[in-house]
């Protein structure tokens, strides 16, 4: 009898090699998610357009992401996970190309949508491919090394950014993401196995959580707190321009102190939610961060206040988020990780919020009164999981 060959399987090591590419890829979507923030002075003053018009980029890529990554998991189903990852960088590589190169407004605009929707594309296949590429027994150290990329970016990739483009200009910021997604599209191309396709879904379906109620109040909950915080970050360089006299490497810095703040928060977040469940973890994230903000017009002014409060700042503002994941795996029972995707997309269209409410704000008055609306969102959100959470039961 002739032996039947079968393709050989990747070696399921308990983190391979090639979980780094896609580490450096999440690195790289993250800090162009978050880099404008850095770069919207600079990047206002080259385009001719006000600080809160040029913030409108970041509630459009963040809207498009938003709106995206449904659609796009969807319509990339069928293809193996190399195909999908391999497509999505192609596209982020373009948007951000354009961005780099446009000559005015719009066009940068363009950029960031073409950016987003490759953003929107390989943030939720990088997971999947994450856990397909170890046993199931090491798929929270693989997901934790892609959302580890994530959090790198916050605390390397966002000062770093805001440092290049002090020297060379915000343009110099966004070709060197371009050319990080390129070496991140080289590296999936050439060393990430054909792993198969997973499970198509319809749309339908990938948007079932919003008929549990339970699932709901925690997407709001999400909602109300990332648009609280994104209404200030977004505008992060000129409500800080008080304590930094408008220096890129001082904001740099401070950005910096804000990343190790949220390495910590989110590494405080696993421990407190093992130890004392996701509802007292995300009540502690939500009140510090809340009055942090509360406070923002007296820190804003000094440049010893502003460090530890950005620290303090990033570390609360990044502990609610392995809470709220906690929360939805454990409500959506068989359809966590759905319910998961979806929260990552009601932080997006929270992110695009808060951009746009921060730049309305910024048309009527100083970047100080950024906390206020900022505040009142902070405490709906501490209101809404305080009042309407029952505690999921823990692991023994």
């Amino acid at each position: 009898m002739t032996p039947v060959h079968h393709p050989t399987a990747p070696r399921r090591e308990p983190v391979p090699p090639v979980l780094w590419i896609l580490t450096a890829g999440a690195f790289t979507v993250g800090t162009d998610a978050y880099v404008i923030a850095g770069v919207l002075p600079d990047l206002a003053r080259d385009l001719g357009v006000t600080v809160g018009a040029a913030g409108q980029l970041v509630t459009v890529f963040a809207a498009v992401y938003a709106l995206a990554a449904p659609v796009v998991a969807s319509s990339t189903a069928a293809l193996s996970r190399r195909g999908a990852l391999s497509a999505a960088l192609a596209a982020f590589v373009a948007g951000n190309a354009l961005t780099a190169a446009a000559p005015g407004y719009w066009l940068v605009m363009l950029g960031r949508v073409v950016a987003a929707v490759g953003a929107a594309g390989f943030t939720p296949a990088a997971s999947a491919a994450a856990a397909d590429l170890v046993a199931p027994r090491h798929r929270a150290r693989a997901l934790a090394a892609v959302v580890g990329g994530l959090t790198a970016a916050t605390a390397l990739g966002v000062p770093l950014g805001t440092l290049v483009a002090g020297a060379l200009g915000w343009r110099a910021t966004l070709g060197a993401v371009a050319v990080l997604g390129l070496v991140a599209l080289a590296g999936t191309a050439a060393r990430l196995p054909a792993l198969p396709p997973g499970a198509r879904l319809p749309l339908a379906r990938r948007l079932a959580g919003l008929r549990n109620p339970a699932v709901l109040l925690v997407l709001a909950v999400s909602l109300f707190t990332v648009t609280s915080e994104q209404l200030v970050y977004t505008y992060v360089g000129t409500a800080l321009a008080p304590a930094t006299g408008d220096r890129a490497g001082v904001l740099a810095v401070l950005l910096f102190v804000f990343g190790l703040g949220a390495v910590v928060g989110n590494a405080v977040a696993g421990w407190g939610t093992d130890r004392f469940g996701s509802r007292v973890t995300l009540l502690v994230a939500v009140g510090g961060m809340t009055a942090d903000l509360a406070l923002l017009p007296w820190w804003c002014r000094s440049l010893p206040a502003a460090g530890a409060a950005m620290f303090w700042w990033g570390l609360t503002g990044w502990m609610y988020v392995v809470p709220q994941q906690h929360r939805l795996l454990v409500l959506a029972r068989p359809g966590g990780p759905l319910a998961v995707a979806l929260n990552s997309s009601v932080l997006y269209l929270g992110i695009a919020l808060g951009g746009a409410l921060g730049g309305a704000v910024l048309h009527f008055a100083a970047p100080s009164r950024l906390a206020v609306p900022a505040v009142l969102l902070g405490a709906l959100a501490l209101v809404t999981a305080a009042t309407g959470y029952r505690e999921a039961p823990r692991a023994t």
